[in-house]
């Protein structure tokens, strides 16, 4: 049986368990960092997001998963059947990038000389998504900026305890916003309109022995072998 939950409740209970498992239609279980009685080691946080219209395609990651950070740039031409990821990591951030605790409003800027990617939210209802990495493919550099509106009332909200006390998977799902941007990359201007194309919010937090809630391996004892169990 599923339990809806239909309340605003803490995400966590005094013992960091989640206080209500269950699913909810809007983003009603909140979530405080400090409530989770774990090691920041693997206490993982991500923001990705997709834009789309069909012919090509834009996903943007900004993650703090302790042990490790990553972000990524994709993009995907559709039509010409190539597809392009940079994913810069960086070595134990520990919750400093500074992920908003909620994805209904706040902001998050992460990158080096060579890139950067910002996901903005005053809690307007618009989201401005902006990347650019100088060696981002072949063709060098590449620049993108997306404005997001129009999202949707309701959305897929799911708290998923594991079978460990202080163990849990909180996520959130936002699909169907309505997109306009653009991506510079090649000498190509690749276009967002608002009649075709469409976004999708990941947001996710996450206690657990793994790099992704349910797959992988436990976090490593070295960097190197860190680059090899991130790609999962």
């Amino acid at each position: 049986m599923q339990h809806e939950i239909t309340r605003a409740i803490p995400l966590l209970n005094d013992a960091g368990n989640l206080t209500e498992p269950g699913y909810a239609k809007k983003l009603l279980p909140v979530y405080r960092r400090k409530d989770i009685k774990a090691s920041a080691l693997r206490i993982k946080e991500w923001d990705y997001y997709c834009v789309n219209n069909g012919r090509f395609a834009l996903c943007l990651t900004i993650a703090d998963n302790g042990y490790m950070g990553l972000d990524s740039i994709s993009l995907l031409d559709f039509e010409a059947g190539w597809e392009i990821t940079n994913s810069p990591m960086s070595v134990m951030p520990l919750g400093k990038v500074g992920l908003p605790e909620s994805s209904a409003v706040g902001n998050v800027c992460h990158g080096n000389k060579k890139y950067s990617i910002s996901f903005e939210n005053d809690g307007s209802g618009r989201r401005i998504l902006t990347a650019s990495m100088e060696n981002f493919g072949p063709e060098g550099a590449l620049v993108a900026s997306v404005e997001l509106f129009d999202e949707p009332e309701e959305s897929m909200v799911i708290c998923t305890p594991f079978n460990k006390p202080a163990h849990f998977y909180y996520n959130q799902k936002i699909n169907c916003m309505r997109a306009k941007g653009e991506v510079r990359y090649g000498g190509k201007l690749y276009q967002f309109e608002p009649e075709d194309s469409f976004a999708v919010l990941d947001w996710d937090v996450a206690y657990g022995p793994t790099t992704t809630p349910g797959t992988g391996a436990a976090p490593p004892t070295s960097w190197k072998t860190a680059r090899a169990s991130a790609g999962t």
